[in-house]
């Protein structure tokens, strides 16, 4: 399996969770309750997964190897760390709304996290990986898809998120 297939993968479960949070932001915005406990659990797996699991996969396997090649250009690769530390960025301003129950602002946040990392996906899926797929050798690939193998998936994130997909969204992926 190409690397940027692996990383694809990791995409689809980041969105199931972006669909949490905007259920949760809605239901916010409308008044209705969302335990506290549900918005830890979501942002502990986007703190968990897709941060300190996917983008660390990204940043320090990928990113490095497309560095090594010729089609590489620094500037996009710079601007999607960029991006990823505006996600952070993010996810903190979401925690500290938590924290001070300032609904309002909850819901900003949540509408600029899910946001960015739609497009920053989109970008991702359809720019940065098909350059990935052109310019990387097959000897790279593997390596990097090697890398990618070492992170493991705590089996308690996908319980989570599942529990909180059928609290939010009545479905199971």
């Amino acid at each position: 399996m190409k690397c940027t297939s692996l990383l694809m993968q990791d995409h689809k479960i980041i969105l199931r969770a972006l669909d949490v949070v905007d259920h949760m932001a809605e239901r916010v915005a409308n008044d209705q309750p969302v335990p506290a406990e549900d918005v830890e659990t979501i942002l502990r797996f986007l703190r968990a997964f897709a941060d300190d699991n996917h983008q660390t996969k990204e940043e320090s396997a990928l990113f490095p190897e497309l560095l090594r090649t010729s089609a590489a250009n620094t500037a996009p690769l710079r601007h999607m760390i960029f991006e990823h530390d505006q996600e952070r960025s993010l996810v903190e301003g979401l925690e500290e709304t938590m924290r001070t129950k300032q609904g309002v602002e909850f819901v900003q946040f949540a509408g600029r996290l899910t946001s960015l990392i739609r497009t920053h996906i989109h970008k991702e899926d359809y720019i940065l990986f098909d350059v990935a797929d052109r310019s990387l050798t097959t000897e790279q690939d593997e390596r990097v898809t090697a890398e990618l193998n070492r992170y493991q998936m705590k089996s308690g994130w996908l319980d989570d998120l599942r529990r909180l997909e059928w609290t939010y969204l009545r479905r199971v992926a």
